[in-house]
């Protein structure tokens, strides 16, 4: 495993805690709960579940040992092949058809508790992929997420982010397209940091929000759509080093965003017209 590997599933793992950080669940119990039911796609081990003991590990990690902490250990026998004994497969196999009401998971404490197997010789990606492979590993039934309304009462609790093409800047005779990049706090309404820039990448991005830190300070949580520079593996470092949750809206989802859309909106009619001596005009 790279190391490149190891950031990754650590960026996953904080996004499952980072909620139970920042108190963002009413009931810590019903989210482990949530959670462990499904399972997750992750990074460099594929498909995965996870028990609420597991995430009550990485959560305490964390507060230890900060983001390093939730990096996955080397192993001492790094490159060796685990498999799985065919009589040992057999006798998985066997167990697994009469318990197959259990979730992965649950089965493969189930197989560490009766001593079939050691945690230390075969871990859970082992024995999921053989139960995958005779279509035995079964598949949990998702339940929508409940959607929430932003009403905080308190700045800083989260800050709402988005982007939007500003006006054309004529510079010798030659129209350059513009970038408006702003976070804008869900309680106060205040702007933290607005910049334009001539790109939209993640290099500007990062200038607006290290100047929105300087001057407002830590944000809980932040808000973004699926646009590129806030899905960037640097953006997320940084909200995870810092202990900010960085949150998602959904595909198309621009009216859950729209506090921050109201703001580009009167950005765009009353602000970007005004720029007009200076500016050859707005963009499409």
């Amino acid at each position: 495993m790279q190391e490149k590997d190891r950031e990754s599933i650590a960026l996953f793992r904080y996004g499952l805690i980072a909620p139970l950080l920042n108190g963002q669940v009413a009931s810590r119990k019903d989210y482990l709960a949530e959670i462990c039911s499904r399972v997750h796609r992750v990074p460099y081990w594929g498909p995965k579940e996870y028990t609420p003991k597991a995430v009550e590990e990485w959560l305490r990690l964390y507060r230890k040992e900060g983001f390093e902490g939730l990096k996955p250990k080397q192993r001492a026998d790094k490159g060796q092949s685990r498999r799985i004994p065919w009589e040992l497969q057999e006798k998985i196999l066997t167990l697994r058809k009469e318990r197959q009401d259990l979730s992965v998971s649950m089965f493969y404490e189930l197989l560490i508790e009766k001593g079939v197997i050691k945690k230390a010789d075969f871990s859970y990606s082992t024995v999921h992929r053989l139960l995958k492979k005779y279509e035995l590993a079964g598949r949990p039934k998702r339940s929508e997420p409940e959607r929430k309304r932003f009403a905080y009462e308190t700045v800083n609790i989260l800050w709402q982010t988005d982007g939007t093409q500003g006006p054309y800047l004529k510079i010798q005779g030659k129209k350059r397209p513009t970038f408006f990049l702003a976070f804008l706090d869900d309680c106060s309404r205040i702007v933290p940091a607005a910049r334009f820039s001539f790109t939209e990448k993640t290099e500007d991005l990062m200038k607006v929000f290290e100047e929105a830190l300087l001057r407002r300070g830590l944000p809980k949580m932040i808000y973004a759509d699926n646009a590129k520079i806030y899905r960037s593996e640097q953006f997320q470092l940084a909200c995870a080093s810092l202990g900010i949750s960085l949150l998602y809206t959904r595909p198309y989802d621009a009216p859950a965003k729209g506090k921050i859309e109201k703001f580009m909106g009167t950005m765009k009619m009353r602000f970007f017209p005004l720029l007009s001596p200076y500016f050859a005009g707005r963009a499409n």
